[in-house]
């Protein structure tokens, strides 16, 4: 796909997965080249159980133990905004790329002072790991822990 035919389907990925930013109608979308980006890391049980130690270790505490959107911030999350996703959900999972979890994963969600979702392109520096973490973002779409 080249161009306009994979921003097309970029954008309708984003406006399909229902992540509008906070306090707007836009949809938090991930750039095109970047929903494109194919997970590098092949799925092994050495690189899902890196990914699940690394998902609860950063992200359990919004989306939850088994990604049900439902950690101990998430309260917080929907007086603030909206809570998290519940990453479990079939349409989730079928409407977000890797690339674009990656990114989102890798970016976070930041409108001037207020953070919805952090970046944890620091905290989780490796991209590898990163990688690592889609794969079990994956897992959880399937209902394995």
């Amino acid at each position: 796909m080249k161009g306009g035919r994979a921003a097309l389907l970029a954008l309708a990925l984003g406006a399909a997965s229902g992540w509008l930013l906070p306090g707007s109608d836009q949809e938090w979308v991930a750039p095109p080249e970047e929903a494109a980006r194919p997970n590098p890391v092949r799925t092994s049980p050495e690189a899902v159980k890196r990914g699940r130690s690394l998902y609860r270790q950063h992200c359990a505490t919004c989306h939850g133990e088994r990604g049900k959107g439902d950690g101990p911030y998430s309260r917080l999350h929907a007086r603030r905004a909206k809570p998290p996703k519940d990453l479990t959900l079939p349409e989730a999972q079928a409407r977000l790329t890797d690339g674009e979890i990656f990114w989102k994963l890798s970016t976070g969600l930041r409108q001037a002072n207020r953070i919805f979702m952090p970046s944890f392109g620091e905290d989780i520096g490796s991209e590898n790991d990163r990688w690592k973490v889609v794969l079990y973002v994956r897992e959880l779409g399937a209902g394995h822990e």
